[in-house]
């Protein structure tokens, strides 16, 4: 039973099933209160404020799990991280749709929220962590892949279902159950693994802290590490991802789909809700797309195309909706609305996930890709609750007008700061986006350049051990661990 469990534990397909699952939580957690909401309006009779806290408190939630879980998964691993995961889910599901009152229920949604955002930081993580190199896109996808699926899922039952927000919640719960099952056997990153035993073997043979591990030494302060010199740039250039992935209007564009619908002599009935859906299996579709494209293309031609493209849209909508009315904006606006969630999805959409873990130097992603993920929340919550108010006071043309001056600078940043290098390998992602800083120190960067490739090896035959299903790990100078 022991050897039976270490082979399941050490395939890569239950990696990449926990990363799905992750999605899938992500989505359909976040999803679900379009169609619940109406309903518990009706119940409760709140007012729109009390609205945008309802739809707020998981945003609120997620962020906090969001960054917290960075601290959880370097301090004790990613697996008691995923193990959070999966109860937050579940309870915070259930207890919501048992909820009696509208604080009860928020709160209940902040607690399913901290699950959410543990799930966006962890399971990305251990796919980086414990797949191939050449397996990092189309694996890596898988995450993005799940959320637009959880999304339509809660869309589907929201119209299925309609009006029974209870059953809605409390159906969020069955990925959480599932993931609890996945956690029973998956094994930890041996990444960690092996950061841990650097560390343990680094203690009794010297108290020198030139040869301590990184994370022991800023083990009083962990956001140290994030201002060194060779982790500010990827710091940066990973916020500008979060930017571009909340503040160019793709939660806009979904808000008012069923309006730009309605415009379009879409109105019957049940009629704007279908089109929606048929939105979110577009959504779906390009998603699969970028799976294609991802290691094809390279990261760098992917995310600065999506950024032109979806600039464009959001400038063409904002004229059309200060040029044309009626079924003219309608149909127009749906034409670039589908092109604007397609250039989405197979760029940032996809890609951040995966990304921000691959431009962070080794011993800076357990913290910072977390950091990175709590600035994505942060923005999604400030739109999230904002933005009615604002487009009641400034109008939809503004808002996108806005959206494309956002997408616009992200598209000039991204040209000039992507490394031309990033996806191709952890360590020269690395070196390019750090602008090569050892190279004014002589030829002490050919000594580091053989080192680097020293442990590209070590971490590539760590993952063979994982693969294989043994426990332990070769032992390698500790100098030599992980160190960027």
């Amino acid at each position: 039973m022991t050897e039976l469990i270490k082979s399941i534990s050490s395939k890569p397909w239950l990696v990449v099933t926990q990363s799905c699952l992750g999605g899938l939580i992500f989505g359909y957690a976040t999803g679900i209160i379009v169609g619940a909401l109406d309903p518990i309006t009706a119940k409760f009779g709140i007012s729109t404020p009390i609205k945008g806290v309802v739809v707020c408190s998981i945003l609120l939630g997620a962020m906090i799990g969001s960054f917290a879980g960075g601290f959880v998964a370097d301090k004790f691993g990613r697996k008691p991280l995923l193990l959070f995961t999966a109860i937050t889910t579940i309870g915070g599901a259930l207890g919501s749709g048992f909820g009696t009152n509208i604080p009860t229920i928020c709160a209940l949604r902040f607690i399913h929220g901290l699950g959410v955002g543990s799930s966006s930081s962890v399971c990305p993580l251990m796919v980086s962590e414990m797949v191939p190199l050449e397996k990092k896109g189309i694996y890596g996808s898988f995450f993005q892949i799940s959320i637009t699926v959880g999304i339509l899922i809660a869309n589907i039952l929201a119209l299925a279902i309609k009006g029974q927000w209870k059953l809605m919640f409390c159906l969020g719960a069955i990925p959480g159950a599932l993931l609890f099952v996945v956690w029973c056997f998956i094994a930890e990153s041996p990444v960690y693994l092996s950061k841990k035993r650097a560390a343990q073997t680094a203690s009794p043979r010297t108290n020198s802290p030139q040869l301590v591990e990184p994370t022991q030494q800023q083990s009083g302060n962990k956001f140290t590490v994030l201002f060194q010199k060779d982790t500010r740039k990827p710091m940066l250039l990973g916020i500008l991802l979060a930017v571009l992935a909340q503040l160019t209007g793709i939660n806009a564009f979904m808000y008012f789909s069923t309006t730009i619908f309605k415009d379009a002599g879409i109105n019957s009935g049940d009629d704007p809700q279908i089109a929606a859906i048929i939105l979110q299996v577009w959504n779906v579709l390009t998603t699969l797309i970028a799976i294609f494209l991802v290691d094809r293309l390279g990261r760098r031609i992917l995310l600065f195309t999506g950024s032109g493209v979806m600039t464009v849209c959001d400038l063409l909508i904002a004229l059309f909706f200060v040029t044309l009315s009626g079924a003219a904006k309608g149909w127009t606006s749906i034409v670039f609305l589908f092109i604007f969630v397609a250039a989405f999805e197979a760029s940032i959409g996809t890609l951040f996930w995966f990304v921000i873990n691959e431009i962070l130097p080794e011993k800076s992603k357990s913290i910072g890709a977390p950091v990175i993920n709590a600035f994505q929340w942060t923005f999604n919550l400030i739109l999230s609750f904002f933005f009615l108010v604002v487009v009641e006071k400034l109008g939809q043309s503004t808002m996108f007008w806005i959206f494309g001056g956002i997408g616009l600078a992200c598209t000039v940043l991204l040209y000039f700061n992507l490394p031309r290098s990033l996806g191709t390998s952890t360590q020269v992602s690395e070196n390019d986006i750090a602008n090569e800083i050892t190279t004014d120190e002589g030829e002490e960067s050919s000594s580091n350049y053989n080192t680097k490739e020293q442990k590209e090896k070590q971490k590539e035959k760590d993952r063979e051990n994982y693969i294989k299903g043994k426990d332990t790990f070769e032992d390698v100078p500790v100098s030599n661990t992980f160190q960027a």
